[in-house]
């Protein structure tokens, strides 16, 4: 005779809000783990793992407790200590892989079929422990269910938490909780599941009879309450991790500009008396040296004291320009000739294995600068290319005139709004990996070899574009290189002759056509999208070139205009393109990038004959790049 079983509503609730605080407490951890290192890792991981695993099988015998029969029910003790120990080994593992620094899918899903079954094993394990006067039968389809239902809460989960594994942004500090819930209601999905799954019938005995844990509404309490608590506790710790960590970073950064200061007060101090000192040093040398009475051997001699001099006062020269104490003689110059002629100096400095592009700007504004400290800028820049690309690669050196407005100075460019002469470097080596990118200017950082770098080149572009009025952006992608763009204000008389302003502000730049924007940075496409909005388009966003496929095949209406970044995870710029031809033959794309076009088409990543918008752009830009495109491809269809 088949037993009918019902639930306590106030302990099912209960089960609930365990799994969610679980899963809220296992992103918390992930994130604290990923932050640690060595020991410390390994500790967090223990702890993380016991507090997810603790709630994640609290979750499961609370859900247990909440089931009730007409008959009395028990637990064996050592098969319910059985089901802690494989929830807290799952949880070990799902910390494990969604604290890791990459994460493909093939490891997700690898992780995910190895947590979901042990997730289910855990619940199959507390069962057996149950003991009632009953026979206990399942459901074979309503077990495959509850196994598929963990491995895909898995996925979410894995998937999850290493999103937000090392990202404190306010948008992933709101989006912990709502993942949290919807992971808890999927384990406690998997959970009522499996229950629903068993079967009692009269007559029959599952488990031993007498003896082991009593089900009651007070045990169910007990376990859950200190279950919260051990969560509690987790989170606690996590909170103030958090805090030491963020406070010994900003202190980190206090010293970092203290010392950038106090070395620049020290170069100061010292330039007069040391450059003294290495004058005296230099021009005794070349008094020995018009001698004629000195041999061979001391002229050698003499010959490496000048040269250690020589390394000694440009080593100065650097301290001060990092520091911003050096003397400039600014004066009107044209960057060209400064690139042309440094370059021809640098043919032995880049080896043959690297190909060189200058690609100077015809029409280019003069600028007010020294020009030899700009020369010393291209050289740290160029030579920190070099390193870059060890197995050899492509540099390219451009010119333009560039105008930066009120919001493409909001767009991390420290250049205030005007006209500017672009200096561009390109480089398609190693990248500079996102952690280390802040810290490039900082002096004696480098990531190079011993004996390879002391750390001071780019902190002296830094100085010495900082003291010209000047600003420098950065523009890296690991594995596909980088890009230093140094602008210097250009003078008030106009290069070249020009389109009138007022030509231009009669442009049509706004439009009804709809524009579908392809950008995996948020900030960038969240820009793009309101910049276009309030020209009149309408806009389709998309994250990812999957997802802007799907839009593509799924809109309704007419897309006119494609705007795609060139380099995206797993699908590039270019890549989408060849598949929007064969959905929506007719949309033109504009490409964009932090690279510049010239070094992107060089590279052979975007073909010259594309529409392209270099990053950071204006509004007003963008308009008049998506009207470009929408008549050059109206052309094109005529």
């Amino acid at each position: 005779m088949p037993l009918d079983g019902w639930y306590s509503p106030g302990l099912v609730i209960l089960s609930i809000l365990i799994a969610s605080a679980a899963s809220y407490t296992a992103l918390e951890l992930a994130a604290r783990i990923t932050a640690a290192g060595g020991r410390e890792r390994l500790a967090w991981l223990a702890g993380g793992s016991v507090a997810m695993g603790v709630g994640i099988w609290s979750m499961h015998f609370v859900g247990m407790l909440a089931f009730h029969l007409p008959l009395p029910i028990s637990y064996g003790l050592w098969l319910v200590l059985l089901s802690v120990v494989v929830a807290i080994g799952a949880s070990a593992l799902a910390l494990l892989v969604a604290s890791r620094p990459s994460l493909g899918p093939l490891g997700l899903i690898g992780g995910a079929l190895w947590m979901g079954p042990a997730i289910a094993g855990m619940h199959y394990i507390g069962m057996a422990a149950l003991s009632v006067e009953a026979q206990l039968s399942y459901s074979r389809w309503l077990v495959i269910a509850s196994v598929a239902i963990a491995v895909l809460a898995s996925l979410g989960g894995l998937g999850l938490g290493h999103r937000f594994r090392a990202d404190e942004s306010r948008r992933t500090r709101l989006g912990r909780p709502a993942s949290a819930l919807l992971f808890g209601a999927a384990i406690a999905g998997m959970h009522y599941t499996g229950m629903a799954a068993a079967d009692f019938t009269l007559p029959g005995q599952t488990g031993h009879p007498g003896g082991g844990l009593l089900a009651t509404r007070q045990l169910a309490v007990g376990v859950g309450l200190g279950t919260l608590l051990i969560l509690g506790m987790g989170l606690f710790g996590a909170m103030l991790d958090r805090r030491l960590r963020a406070r010994a970073l900003l202190l980190e950064r206090q010293r970092d500009a203290q010392k950038l200061e106090a070395i620049g007060q020290l170069a100061g101090g010292i330039a007069h008396d040391f450059n003294n000192l290495l004058t005296a040093i230099l021009g005794h040398a070349a008094f020995l040296k018009q001698d004629p009475g000195i041999g061979d051997a001391s002229r050698e001699d003499i010959d490496q004291i000048e040269a250690a001099a020589s390394r000694a006062a440009e080593l100065t020269r650097q301290l001060l320009a990092f520091g911003r104490r050096q003397v400039l003689e600014p004066r009107p110059m044209l960057l060209n000739e400064v690139v042309s002629d440094t370059m021809r100096m640098l043919g032995r400095v880049v080896g043959e294995n690297i190909e060189v592009k200058v690609l100077p700007a015809p029409d280019l504004a003069l600028t007010m600068a020294d020009p030899s400290q700009v020369t010393q800028i291209l050289i740290n820049l160029v030579v920190n290319a070099r390193d870059a690309m060890p197995d050899g690669g492509l540099l390219t050196i451009e010119t333009r005139n560039v105008e930066v407005d009120s919001v493409t100075f909001g767009q991390h460019l420290d250049a205030p709004p005007g006209s500017y002469v672009m200096l561009g470097v390109t480089d398609n080596g190693v990248g500079i990996a996102p952690e280390h990118q802040p810290r490039i200017f900082e002096p004696f950082f480098t990531t190079k070899s011993a004996g390879r770098g002391t750390g001071l080149g780019l902190s002296t572009v830094y100085g010495i574009v900082a003291q010209s009025g000047g600003s420098i952006s950065v523009y890296s992608e690991p594995g596909h290189g980088s890009t230093f763009c140094v602008y210097f204000r250009q003078l008030a008389e106009p290069a070249a002759p020009g389109p009138p302003r007022a030509v231009r502000a009669t442009e049509r730049l706004g439009g009804r056509e709809t524009v579908l924007v392809v950008e995996d940075e948020d900030a960038v496409r969240d820009f793009a999208a309101r910049a276009l909005r309030q020209y009149g388009y309408s806009v389709l966003v998309a994250r990812r070139a999957e997802e802007a496929l799907l839009i593509a095949a799924e809109h309704p209406g007419r897309i006119d205009v494609v705007l795609a970044d060139v380099i995206m995870p797993r699908t590039s710029g270019p890549g989408l393109m060849t598949k929007l031809r064969e959905l929506r033959p007719g949309a033109p794309v504009v490409f964009m990038s932090g690279f510049t076009e010239n070094a992107l088409g060089h590279h052979g990543v975007l073909e010259s004959s594309h529409p392209f918008l270099q990053k950071p752009f204006s509004p007003e830009a963008l308009a008049r790049k998506i009207r470009e495109a929408l008549a050059s491809g109206a052309a094109a269809s005529e």
